[in-house]
């Protein structure tokens, strides 16, 4: 007689812990060998970088985002899957505070209502480079048809115009924009390509953001990244 044994997919657990923020170390036997050695190794990483945490028996999901990084960096998980489980305000909140740690000043979800309506998921200011990032953060939730990249690229667009027809407006409540000379709009997706550039505006993959900002004026000269002068620069 042959023993017939059920084994639970890498996939299948992740997703669980990734929708209910919690999962059983009970169930960690069900998966293969390899699996299993994979899974043990980014809950300890995990648990170091306060992405996880151990209580009894169960693993705690602190940090969807950064977890999500943690295993793409780590495993060939499918991070389409998982990213559908985390809410895009977490999102914009964790894109906000990557870029605070590398050096920019920022402010989150910009609204203005005078004389044009537009909102900035993020601005990022680099007042050392005189340069700054109007970010639209974009957590799709499946792959999407060049069509929609096609309007999203568009709407982006018309709102970095709208912000730079009406910087002396925004300049009252955003002072430091004054000492920025130059705007890039900027898209930033979980998951993307590398780098992918339309119609001159980049859509970047939250893990790559650093490379491309540290090449970005590269990207600017050789793929014809759009660079905008803001008028009221004040040197």
């Amino acid at each position: 007689m042959i023993a017939v044994t059920s084994y639970i997919l890498l996939g299948d657990m992740l997703e669980h812990l990734f929708k209910y923020k919690k999962m059983s170390k009970d169930n960690i036997a069900f998966l293969r060998y390899q699996d299993r050695l994979t899974l043990d190794k980014v809950i300890v990483i995990g648990e170091e970088r306060s992405c996880l945490r151990i209580e009894g028996n169960e693993v705690i999901l602190l940090k969807p985002i950064e977890f999500l990084l943690l295993l793409e960096e780590l495993t060939t998980i499918d991070a389409e899957r998982l990213a559908r489980h985390i809410e895009w305000s977490d999102f914009e909140r964790y894109v906000a505070e990557k870029l605070r740690l590398m050096g920019f000043d920022y402010i989150s979800s910009y609204k203005h209502n005078r004389i044009m309506r537009f909102q900035i998921d993020v601005l990022a200011l680099d007042l050392v480079g005189k340069v700054g990032y109007i970010v639209e953060c974009k957590h799709w939730r499946k792959i999407i048809s060049s069509s929609q990249i096609r309007q999203i690229v568009k709407d982006h667009t018309t709102r970095v115009e709208k912000f730079l027809k009406s910087c002396e407006w925004v300049s009252m409540e955003v002072s430091a924009i004054r000492k920025v000379k130059y705007f890039i709009p900027l898209i930033l997706t979980l998951y993307a390509q590398k780098v992918y550039i339309y119609n001159g505006v980049p859509i970047v993959a939250l893990r790559f953001l650093e490379e491309f900002l540290a090449k970005a004026d590269t990207y600017a000269d050789v793929l014809e990244v759009r660079k905008y002068v803001n008028r009221c620069y004040v040197s």
